[in-house]
């Protein structure tokens, strides 16, 4: 199913404050359904409503783990999530899993089909599934991620999955929300050494060769070895040596190994007191980005920055100005008016 954001909406949430906030705190799936498209709205009145309502949920007692998964499109990610879930589950947690998908550059939308593809979890009580699109957002995940992990930690969920879209290598942004940062590769080693690029092996704290079943099983013990004498070259500053398994999501083997070093990383980070600081420094991470981000939102609506973009794009399309030239004059023209008395 496509979702088109130009397309007039189903429904709307029409629930305050503090129906939103008692919804969430009881766990209510569909008043953090309708919360979580309250906080990825643009709308000037809904942004309100969210920042007021992050503001207002009481930090959750329970200890959470935020999970990253990425990897290549067919690697698999959607499977192994789903026995992961379903694992997690029968230990006795609750799991949200947000998947994102690509967004159309044209319309915005997205085909959302992860709820689909784990038929067996999105059954289960204790599971949130929620697809996401990116909206455009590079790093393979979207603009409100952060909000969403904590409005489902608020709904009790204790362990949060996070699957990126799975276009490419460069799906880092998402180790800035996440706690363990997880890459699936695929049998192939040789391939799969040239494809991958020295930014995300950095920020990887586990790498799980999925798929080694069936005739692939050998080529999976060679892409592991590879891959174990990569990862040796990098180290994190917290100690945490970075480990390299094989898996097969399909026949759910080695799935609960790598829980277990999920589970290990992460309370690895909570125990010297890493993780706490790694959660602060992602909360600046996420300030300095969504102070950027709304301030060319704020200024971009303002009708005099409006009419100089509108001109010197003009300008750039008749070729009297290079995109570099317009780019400083819009710049100058936005400072000059901050230094202007009011």
């Amino acid at each position: 199913m496509s979702i088109n954001p130009n397309a007039k909406p189903l429904s709307k949430t029409s629930l305050g404050l503090d129906s939103l906030v008692r919804g969430i705190q009881i766990g209510d799936r569909s008043v953090l359904s309708q919360a979580i498209t309250l906080v990825e709205s643009r709308k000037a009145s809904d942004r309100t409503l969210a920042n007021n309502l992050l503001q207002s949920l009481p930090k959750s007692k329970n200890i959470s783990f935020r999970i990253g998964i990425t990897g290549n499109p067919g690697v698999g990610k959607s499977t192994l999530i789903e026995q992961l879930g379903n694992n997690y589950i029968e230990s006795g947690y609750k799991i949200a899993v947000l998947a994102f998908d690509p967004s159309s550059p044209n319309s915005g939308g997205s085909i959302l089909g992860d709820k689909t593809r784990m038929e067996k979890l999105s059954k289960e009580h204790n599971a949130f599934i929620r697809p996401s699109s990116s909206s455009g957002q590079l790093g393979g995940v979207g603009n409100s991620t952060r909000e969403i992990i904590c409005l489902c930690e608020a709904a009790g969920y204790n362990r949060i999955i996070i699957e990126t879209v799975g276009v490419g290598q460069n799906e880092i942004a998402i180790d800035d929300f996440v706690d363990c940062f997880v890459l699936i590769a695929l049998p192939g080693a040789g391939d799969e050494i040239q494809g991958i690029k020295r930014g995300i092996i950095e920020r990887t704290d586990i790498l799980a060769v999925n798929k080694a079943d069936g005739e692939q099983k050998n080529l999976a013990k060679i892409a592991l070895g590879f891959f174990k004498n990569v990862l040796h070259l990098f180290s994190h500053e917290d100690g945490w040596l970075v480990p390299a398994i094989s898996i097969s999501a399909l026949e759910n083997q080695g799935v609960d190994n790598l829980l277990e070093l999920i589970e290990k990383c992460c309370r690895h980070r909570m125990h010297d007191g890493y993780l706490d600081f790694r959660r602060k420094k992602q909360n600046e991470i996420a300030f300095d980005k969504n102070c950027r981000s709304q301030i060319i939102h704020e200024i971009m609506q303002e009708k005099h920055f409006n009419d100089i973009n509108k001109s010197l794009k003009d300008q750039i399309i008749n070729g009297s100005i290079t995109p570099e030239k317009a780019s400083d004059i819009f710049i100058k023209e936005f400072i000059e008016i901050l230094k202007t008395p009011r």
